[in-house]
């Protein structure tokens, strides 16, 4: 897809053609590239921190020492240090590097040291291939890239059946197995869909885009290049790794959009990039990732249509919007929200081209319609099971019918957030209930947007002061959180970048997203149904309207904006550094 906004950058590459090369690949293929960089970065070892050998670090060492004579001369040359110190200087730092590789390799903090590593080659790269004329460029990677080591030391971390949802297990048989990864299995061993009433057998009631890539992932891995089933399985995570890097790279697209540069562009960047939803997202087997990678990227082609009304881009949209509801049906959420704008257009265009916004729509509907639809009409025709079925959930604990949905929606009590982590009951040795569910929607999606359903206490295990860490961590995301909910609401009534028509797209599908999880909360009395993996994208559409703000900070002189940038600019440095620093403990505690 071309950009217009990026032909004068393309054209202004700096004066380094390798520079500039790799930066025209990274341009022209992002996505491909970040897949290529997941396969390469898991694929070894499997996705799992317990493969990874001794010989992993004789070769981290070796690129370290390539990724040395490549750097430590690039910057001898900025500072006009003449020969031999480059040389020198070259062999001194690979010497130096040696013995940490010698002292971790049999450690089992090895996340944490292949994550320090990541950030320092990172860096290195970073200064010594800096330049002004490609600065949003450098500096969007760096972020991306400290963003994905983050990502990629969690999922290496955290295997198929931790912190997962609905996951079952995978069945090493032709058997229906319950769950996510017992779909994945099924269609693995059967090469077929479930032939019968999938409302019998758990999680099968879903569109089997996701599972089936799974599959063939498993498939390929396992019979082709003959790894053993239990590390193929395992290794699928690099598909919802790549996914949630591609909902990264699409709100960047969708930032750049609009044209935000400099802090506008790096503050929205640096919430999304680091925001835990799409870390714990990094690793789930479930089909969350692919979905909402897919309805970010028919938002993004939603907005370039509109910009550029053309049959090419509006096929985008429907292959988007099609294949996404392929992989969760509730990814036609999105549809509403680009129908608006689809209206616009069509009544802008009464005057002068209506037939060619008609002949448009009728090829969107071609491509969109029997990609979304398919699955859930064959259960309609087959089994007569509705288009809109849910899975029933068998009673539970977590069960919060005996309040009624009004008083959960306006209780704020303070005893709600003295935990920060989301509350469950749970049931002590002698099955005595102990503690309490969560009930507020709000509440719920601000504390399992940081930490998920699974992050609690019990997580760090001697470490008191990680409450606390994580009680500041909690309370700062919520004020960027706040704040950006106000400038939504701000800038939908002034003027910014985006026109009416974009701003008021953008906030009708932030709004159809949040209605759609109150109306869960309603109608499914659990907590799991107040989840915020129900409204991951609402991170974009709220980084994006402080982008807004941020410009208009960044031009004001008054002293009230200039304290207002410091306490923003505190805050986002703050949260990001806490949501890495509280994933990076996570996992390496596990380790």
């Amino acid at each position: 897809m071309n950009n217009p906004t990026h032909i004068s950058e393309k054209k202004s590459s700096g004066s380094n053609p390798a520079v500039s090369g790799i930066f025209g690949i990274f341009a022209a293929h992002p996505y491909l590239s970040a897949f290529l960089i997941c396969i390469i970065c898991t694929t070894p070892f499997c996705a799992s921190s317990s493969n990874i050998t001794s010989a992993f670090f004789i070769i981290m060492y070796l690129f370290f020492c390539v990724s040395t004579g490549l750097v430590v001369p690039r910057i001898c040359k900025k500072h006009k240090l003449k020969d031999p110190l480059p040389v020198i200087l070259t062999f001194v730092a690979s010497a130096i590097g040696a013995p940490f590789f010698l002292y971790f390799r049999n450690r089992e903090n090895k996340l944490m040291f292949i994550f320090v590593y990541g950030c320092i080659m990172l860096t290195a790269y970073y200064f010594a291939f800096y330049t002004k004329k490609l600065s949003h460029r450098f500096n969007t990677l760096l972020i991306m890239g400290m963003s994905f080591m983050v990502k990629l030391c969690y999922v290496l971390g955290t295997s198929i059946s931790e912190r997962q949802h609905d996951v079952g297990y995978f069945s090493p048989s032709k058997e229906a197995a319950p769950g996510h990864l017992g779909y994945i299995s099924y269609l693995c061993y059967n090469h077929h869909l479930y032939d019968g009433d999938y409302r019998e057998v758990f999680q099968y009631c879903h569109p089997p885009l996701h599972h089936g890539l799974c599959a063939v992932w498993t498939w390929f891995l396992n019979r082709i290049l003959g790894v053993d089933i239990e590390n193929a399985i395992e290794s699928a995570q690099v598909l919802p790794l790549f996914y949630s890097m591609t909902i990264i790279i699409t709100a960047y697209k969708i930032f750049r959009h609009f044209q935000l540069k400099g802090r506008a562009l790096y503050i929205p960047m640096i919430i999304t990039a680091f925001h835990p939803c799409f870390t714990y997202l990094a690793a789930l087997m479930n089909n969350d990732a692919l979905s909402w990678a897919l309805a970010m990227g028919a938002v993004l082609c939603t907005l370039r249509w509109y910009k550029a009304p053309s049959t090419a881009n509006i096929i985008k949209i429907a292959l988007c919007l099609g294949l996404g509801m392929m992989t969760k049906l509730s990814a036609a959420l999105t549809a509403f929200p680009i129908a608006f704008v689809f209206i616009i257009v069509f009544f802008r265009s009464l005057k002068t081209s209506w037939k060619k916004i008609i002949g448009q729509f009728a090829a969107f509907m071609a491509v969109c319609f029997p990609l979304g639809m398919w699955f859930p009409l064959r259960g309609l025709i087959r089994w007569g099971i509705p288009l809109t079925y849910v899975q029933k959930l068998p009673e539970m604990d977590q069960s919060i019918k005996g309040i009624t949905f009004f008083e959960r929606i306006t209780d704020f009590s303070l005893k709600q957030v003295e935990n920060v982590y989301e509350n469950w009951l749970w049931r002590d040795e002698s099955g005595v209930p102990q503690g309490f569910n969560e009930t507020n929607p709000l509440i719920a999606i601000l504390k399992n947007s940081i930490f998920g359903e699974f992050i609690n206490g019990n997580n760090f295990p001697d470490m008191a002061y990680m409450d606390k860490i994580c009680k500041v961590f909690f309370w700062v995301a919520a004020s960027i959180a706040a704040a950006a909910f106000v400038l939504m609401i701000v800038y939908l009534f002034r003027k910014c970048a985006a026109d009416i028509v974009q701003k008021s797209f953008l906030v009708f599908f932030h709004i159809v997203l949040m209605i759609n999880l109150y109306t869960l909360s309603k109608n499914y009395p659990m907590v799991c149904s107040m989840n915020f993996r129900y409204l991951m994208p609402t991170v974009i559409t709220g980084a994006l309207f402080l982008g807004f703000g941020v410009s208009k900070l960044e031009t004001s002189k008054k002293a009230p904006a200039k304290a207002l940038k410091v306490l923003l600019y505190s805050a986002v440095t703050v949260f990001s550094a806490l949501s890495t620093f509280v994933y990076m403990v996570v996992v390496s505690v596990e380790e």
